[in-house]
This record gives structure tokens, C-alpha cells and sequence, in this order.
């Protein structure tokens, strides 16, 4: 069942789309089919796609076997047919076929089948997700050519920001890549509405952080974004007032963060060398923006600021309650486991 939902505030969706080739495929954690401690069904995968030689990010998918699924059927007006969406049940899923409608899931393409004019294509399907991790888990190699889509997960642990790649779509490119071709180029973007909160010139004076927060369906995450383009730079802290949202998109790059170590207690001289501190960080670089999609009344500082206070209540009324039954011994704890742009900037 669904968490209620706390607060009212529209969600700032981002989603990403790049393509690459797979790694990961020997991991443990490549592809997992086991029950929760709930004793639910569930299925994951995660596995990393090279954006070249040296840059890999890291993309995600995990599922449940749910009561039902939901199919929706677009609107029609030559036809005088109306957008429709359809409950079937979760034994269904794979037999219903009415007419126009299609699944809500995940859509693959990760193997290849020749269709009735002889030509190869993808097996392209539509997939709950439970489904779509066995099928993509027992087909996806390492060195697979892949198109991957979906949306952008934002969460803090330990202090950190984070993000995270859910994928929405999986396909086998129609041509292999090779990160050694003269034409070769990364391809690696996102599209996201942010609520601005603010920017500033970083160490490295050929970048500029931006602040803003992402709303999802139930809380509100602190997120940072990177300009590479002073003149861009110069239009957001001037065009835009702090908790405006608007909607950008860009790069997403991967930096490498090194810094020199130096061993003690050796024979000899110092061994001076260059370790990843942070393996990796993905940056996500805003390289344009719609000035049309400014909204300067939703996201206010006060309604933010009391979407905030809801969730602190709710998650401090959890907190107390799983102590109090925890405490009288009747509950234990268990795990828990988009767009034309009109004159962009």
C-alpha cells in the first residue's frame, strides 16, 4: 500500500537519458530475486553503463509483485475515444489486452528477435517493474551497447546529497558503440524542475554551484546543480529570486576527485601518491533553461517551510510510536527495504 501523502506541494520531476555500455554484470548486486523480510517477492537490478573510457554512472531498478497494475489508454478525438486508465489485477497483467491501452511500467528492448519481414529488432515489452529486473537481469551482458531513460531519484544520507538513476526505459542500440571512433561523443543529459534557492562562484572559478530543492512525493531534498557558462551563471542570480522553481536541463558529468596521500611508518622516504578519495561524484550541469516555466507563487518560502513541518511531525509521530511498541513488546522493528522549450536561456 501506498504511504499517505504528507504534503501538497506539486512534485519538480527530473529525468535523465544516456547512453553507453553495461559493466557490472559479474556484481552480486547486478541482479537479486529473493523476499523481503516482510516475506514479499522482490527482484532488483544495478549495474554501471560507461559513458566512455574512463566515466561510468551507475543506473537502478527494483520491484515488488504488487495487488494490480494499471494500463491507460490516450485520448482519441477523431475516434471520439477518451483518455481512460484501467485497475487489473496483479495474475492479469500479462493477458489483458483491450484494445489501446498499455501498460504503465517499464519499457525494455535487451534482447534481439527477427520480426515477420525478417528484419532484427529488439523484443521491446512493457513491464511491471518486478518483471522488468528479470528480464533485463537475464539478458544484459557486460559490453552491451544500451539506450537507457528514467527518472532521477534525490535523497541525503550522512549529510551527502545524493542522486540517484531509476530506469524507465532499456534498449539495445542499433549499433554498437565505440568509445574510439573520431565521431564519438557522450551522450548523457537530464531534464529537471528545481526550486532555486540560491548560487554561488566555487573554488574553482570556472564553475558556479547552484542550491535548490527537489519535491517528491513525500518530502523535500536539498539538491546542487553546476554552470559551467558565466553568462548563464550571471541570468539565474539575476533573473531569479530565491524558491522560484523553473525548469533546466544539462549534462550530466562525472568528476573525478583525487588528492595526494602521504604514508607514514615506511623504510625510507615518503611514498607520495594520488588516490580517488571519492571514487567518483556525478554532476549534473544545467546547460539551459525555460524562462517560461518560472513560478514564482507555488514554492514559496512559507509553504515550503510548512511542507517541512508536516513532514518533521509525521516522521517524529513514527519515531515515537515505533518506540512506544517497541517498548511494551507487541511490535518489532524489520527492514524496509516531457517537452517543447520555448526560447531557452
Amino acid at each position: 500500500m501506498a504511504k499517505e501523502k504528507l504534503i501538497s506541494l506539486p512534485q519538480t520531476r527530473g529525468t535523465f537519458m544516456f547512453t553507453g555500455i553495461v559493466t557490472g554484470e559479474q556484481s552480486e548486486k547486478f541482479y537479486e530475486d529473493k523476499t523481503t523480510k516482510t516475506h514479499k517477492p522482490f527482484r532488483s537490478v544495478s549495474f554501471g553503463i560507461k559513458l566512455n573510457e574512463e566515466d561510468t554512472v551507475y543506473v537502478g531498478l527494483n520491484g515488488m509483485v504488487q495487488e494490480s497494475v494499471y494500463f491507460n489508454r490516450g485520448e482519441g478525438k477523431a475516434k471520439g475515444i477518451a483518455a481512460d486508465t484501467k485497475r487489473v489485477p496483479w495474475k492479469d497483467r500479462n493477458t489483458f489486452a483491450e484494445e489501446g491501452y498499455r501498460m504503465i511500467g517499464v519499457t525494455t528492448g535487451v534482447k534481439k528477435i527477427t520480426d515477420a519481414k525478417g528484419n532484427v529488432v529488439n523484443d521491446r515489452k512493457t513491464l511491471a517493474p518486478y518483471d522488468a529486473c528479470e528480464e533485463i537481469g537475464q539478458n544484459i551482458k557486460d559490453g552491451h551497447s544500451v539506450f537507457a531513460r528514467g527518472s532521477i531519484e534525490y535523497s541525503t544520507y550522512n549529510e551527502k546529497h545524493q542522486t540517484r538513476f531509476i530506469l524507465g526505459q532499456l534498449s539495445l542500440c542499433k549499433k554498437e558503440i565505440d568509445f574510439s571512433a573520431e565521431d564519438y561523443v557522450p551522450n548523457a543529459q537530464f531534464t529537471q524542475v528545481i526550486v532555486f534557492t540560491g548560487i554561488k562562484k566555487c573554488e574553482d572559478a570556472s564553475k558556479f554551484e547552484v542550491s535548490a530543492k527537489i519535491v517528491t512525493y513525500n518530502s523535500i531534498e536539498d539538491a546542487e546543480f553546476y554552470i559551467t557558462n558565466a553568462e548563464l551563471a550571471n541570468l539565474f542570480r539575476k533573473k531569479l529570486k530565491p524558491y522560484t522553481a523553473i525548469k533546466v536541463w544539462g549534462d550530466i558529468a562525472v568528476e573525478h576527485d583525487t588528492q595526494p596521500v602521504e604514508e607514514s611508518d615506511v623504510w625510507g622516504t615518503e611514498n607520495k601518491m594520488e588516490r580517488v578519495a571519492s571514487p567518483t561524484k556525478r554532476l549534473l550541469v544545467i546547460t539551459g533553461a525555460d524562462p517560461s516555466t518560472i513560478d514564482q507563487d507555488t514554492y514559496s518560502e512559507e509553504n515550503i517551510d510548512e511542507a517541512l513541518a508536516k513532514i518533521a511531525a509525521a516522521k517524529q509521530a513514527q519515531e515515537d510510536y515505533g518506540s512506544k511498541e517497541s517498548a511494551s513488546g507487541t511490535w518489532g522493528s524489520v527492514g524496509s527495504i516531457e517537452d517543447d522549450e520555448d526560447e531557452p536561456w
